[in-house]
C-alpha cells in the first residue's frame, strides 16, 4: 500500500513538472484569484489537458484533447 501511495505522489509530482501553472491571488480583489492549468508545457496551443477556474465569477472551464 505504501508503495502505490509513493507511485501515485511521484505521478503527480511529475504531472505538475510538466505543466504550466498560472496562479493569481489577490487578498483585496476576490475577482482576480484564478488559478490555470495547462498539460503539456510543451504543447501550449493544443494542450491535451487544460483547466481554469476562477472561484468569484463561478467559472470553471475544463477541456481534455484525446486527439493528436
Amino acid at each position: 500500500m505504501g508503495a502505490l501511495i509513493k507511485l501515485l505522489l511521484l505521478l503527480l509530482v511529475a504531472f505538475f513538472l510538466a505543466s504550466e501553472v498560472t496562479l493569481s491571488t489577490s487578498l483585496y480583489r476576490y475577482e482576480d484569484n484564478e488559478i490555470e492549468l495547462t498539460f503539456p508545457v510543451w504543447q501550449t496551443d493544443k494542450p491535451w489537458y487544460y483547466l481554469k477556474w476562477n472561484p468569484a465569477e463561478g467559472e470553471f472551464e475544463q477541456r481534455v484533447s484525446l486527439k493528436q
